[in-house]
C-alpha cells in the first residue's frame, strides 16, 4: 500500500505506490528554509513508520520550486514572521527539537506565522510525551493488540493521507487519555511514534 500526496501542479492527491522492495527519496528543494527541512524530516520518519524506507530511488521533492516531470512534489505553505536559527533557539532556553516539534504539529499546507508563545506550547507538549514515554519505558505488561491496532491503523492512515501529522500527533493523544488503553498498550504506542513525533530529543 501506497501513500497519497497532493500536488499542486493539478490540485490532487495521487497516491504513489512504490516498487517491491518499497523504497522511495526524499530530497530537498534548492533554497529550502525551517519549514521545508522540517517537512522533509518528518516525510522521511512517516515513511520509516509506514515501512517505505526512505532510501535513494523514486523521489520525493519538499519544497517551494516544482521538480523534475516524474518526481512527486511537496510544497509546504508558508512560515512567516521572524523565524528563530538553532541558535536564537537556545539563547532563548529552547532545543531545536522544540521547534521541529512546532513545525510538525501544523499541516505542511496550512500557512504558518511563528510566534514564540505557541513554540512555548509545542515544547511543553514535548516534554509532557517525553516524560509519560520514559515513565512507561519499564513497564513489562503486554499491550493489548486489538486496543492498539485501532490506534496504529488511525495513525498510519493520517500519514498515508497526505503526511497528516496533526492527526497523527491527535491519535497519540488520544492514546494517552485517561482509560483510552492498558499501561502496556501506552508503553507500545509511544515506542512506535518516538521516532515519528521526535518527543525523545530532550
Amino acid at each position: 500500500m501506497g501513500a497519497s500526496f497532493y500536488d499542486p501542479r493539478d490540485a490532487a492527491l495521487h497516491e504513489l505506490r512504490p516498487a517491491s522492495p518499497p523504497c522511495v527519496g526524499v530530497a530537498l528543494a534548492a533554497g529550502a528554509g525551517a519549514r521545508e527541512r522540517a517537512v522533509a524530516a518528518a516525510l522521511s520518519d512517516a515513511l520509516t513508520f509506514l515501512g517505505l524506507e526512505p532510501v535513494a530511488g523514486r523521489e520525493i521533492v519538499v519544497g517551494a520550486e516544482a521538480p523534475e516531470p516524474g518526481a512527486v512534489w511537496l510544497k509546504p505553505a508558508p512560515l512567516s514572521g521572524s523565524v528563530p536559527d538553532a541558535s536564537g533557539l537556545i539563547a532563548r532556553g529552547f532545543a531545536p527539537a522544540d521547534m521541529n516539534f512546532y513545525l510538525r504539529a501544523t499541516h505542511y499546507r496550512r500557512p504558518m506565522a511563528f510566534s514564540w508563545e505557541a513554540l512555548v506550547s509545542a515544547r511543553a507538549e514535548r516534554l509532557r510525551l517525553a516524560a509519560i514515554a520514559r515513565e512507561h519505558a519499564a513497564v513489562g505488561q503486554e499491550p493489548s493488540a486489538s486496543a492498539l491496532a485501532g490506534y496504529l491503523h488511525r495513525l498510519s492512515e493520517a500519514l498515508r493521507r497526505d503526511l497528516d501529522m496533526p492527526e497523527a500527533v491527535a491519535c497519540v493523544r488520544d492514546g494517552l487519555r485517561p482509560g483510552a488503553l492498558s499501561p502496556g498498550s501506552r508503553a507500545a504506542l509511544l515506542q512506535r511514534t518516538l521516532a515519528l513525533l521526535r518527543i525523545d530529543n530532550v
